[in-house]
């Protein structure tokens, strides 16, 4: 994603000559003009079909000392400092333009008086979360929530949604569609000595009758359902006839040190989910036994986690939907090395100081065993960067190995809210009564 510092926007370019030429109502025209219409600014560029350029434009208060906007508009992985934005001289505007490809769907957030303290991006926001506010002149709006150091909080976004981009509307509540169940459990598991928090989707008109549900296990259980509404997604589609009725578990991953630790690449979470948590759906609900009609879903490092259980169960679980998947673990990463100095007594350790050296574990994993009996979709953002390169290796071994595979690189960022907007699609690939 190229940014709009070699573009400028007319708008801009138009406020700034007022100003220069004294106009006296030029601010005040300004201003009212962004009231009325909102913001970002989207504009042409010329000889650009593909593209818009977006500008962001804040109104200062008087001890705004500088405006950042938190956007992955720019470069997500990497300097914060390339969201900074530029103030007009003797103004209270501050501006930031981007070239953004049509079709994007983004969220952002605007951070006044920023500490600049952190230069990554993740890290720039947790420690400056009490300075983001939501866009004041943008409606639209998604929130969410995060995990620092046992504090949980959360943050409002707003909404980009750009021109040119797909109806979406599976996630949409219809009232006149029937709605699912959703029940809440407490499940104890004896292979990892603790409890997790589960939901079960049941779809309308559940019975015992026929044929057995479709199965699906989702990872990040709470943070899907409270950010992609899945049961609506669910509920849509199946009312359409675009998949068969589901039977949907929803496992809590908690977050932090719990959460990377299931997820990546963990054989007793994987043992919890195949030999304790499937053996109690079969059980308890008219599920599936067949691994063709089971799917495991997750994002990120749950992307990760679903990809390493299917290789660990291909026999129960034969679908693999994994969003931005976290295909860049492995034993030797610096980051999980650190979290071992401070949890390591709480892990199996299972693997091998030749684990360690592999730069991208489960793809060499992949690449090393036999062609397995599994269907995979996968995605990542156009707005990624590590992460695409590296979902980008796992979709060239997926090719090299003869897999049957869906590969989708969508306009967007590492996001729940573009997350929540392609699940559809990869349910449909995977267990779909139709492919369009």
């Amino acid at each position: 994603m190229k940014m709009g510092r070699d573009l400028i926007s007319p708008t801009i370019t138009q406020i700034r000559n007022d100003i220069k030429s004294g106009v006296k109502s030029g601010l005040e025209d300004f201003w009212r003009k962004i009231e009325e219409n909102g913001t970002p600014l989207i504009e042409p560029i010329e000889n650009d079909e593909n593209h818009k350029l977006v500008t962001f434009v804040v109104k200062a208060n008087d001890d705004t000392r500088n405006v950042v906007i938190i956007t992955a508009l720019a470069n997500q992985d990497d300097v914060i400092s390339e969201n900074v934005c530029e103030k007009i001289e003797n103004t209270n505007i501050f501006h930031k333009s981007f070239k953004v490809l049509n079709g994007t769907l983004t969220i952002y957030s605007i951070s006044k008086n920023n500490s600049l303290r952190f230069t990554r991006f993740y890290e720039n926001i947790m420690i400056n979360a009490k300075t983001l506010s939501p866009d004041p002149f943008n409606s639209k709006r998604f929130v969410q929530r995060y995990r620092r150091e046992g504090r949980h909080f959360k943050i409002e976004y707003s909404v980009l949604e750009m021109p040119d981009g797909k109806t979406r509307s599976w996630s949409v509540l219809n009232e006149s569609v029937p709605a699912g169940d959703l029940k809440q459990e407490d499940f104890y598991s004896n292979i990892l000595k603790m409890t997790r928090r589960i939901w079960i989707y049941t779809p309308p008109n559940y019975n015992t009758n026929g044929e057995r549900y479709h199965f699906l296990v989702i990872f990040d259980g709470k943070a899907f359902l409270d950010f992609t509404q899945p049961p609506i997604i669910f509920d849509n589609l199946i009312d359409k006839k675009k998949i068969p009725p589901v039977v949907a578990i929803f496992i809590h991953n908690y977050a932090g040190f719990q959460r990377g630790k299931d997820l990546n690449c963990y054989p007793l979470f994987a043992d919890f989910v195949a030999k304790e948590l499937l053996p109690w759906a079969q059980e308890n609900y008219y599920v599936t036994s067949e691994a063709n009609k089971s799917v495991l879903i997750g994002s990120s490092s749950g992307g990760l986690g679903a990809a390493f259980i299917g290789y660990k169960y291909p026999e129960l679980f034969g679908k693999i939907l994994a969003q931005s998947g976290f295909f860049g673990w492995t034993p030797g990463n610096p980051w999980f090395q650190q979290v071992l100095k401070f949890y390591g007594k709480y892990y199996l350790r299972w693997w091998t100081p030749e684990d360690e050296k592999e730069e991208e574990w489960l793809v060499s994993q992949y690449l090393r065993s036999e062609k397995l009996p599994l269907q995979f979709y996968i995605n990542v953002g156009s707005l990624e960067n590590r992460t695409k390169y590296q979902v980008g290796n796992f979709h060239d071994m997926l090719k090299k190995k003869g897999y049957e595979f869906c590969f989708k690189e969508y306009p967007g960022g590492h996001e729940y809210i573009a997350w929540r907007e392609h699940l559809p699609e990869g349910l449909i690939y995977l267990i779909g009564l139709t492919k369009n």
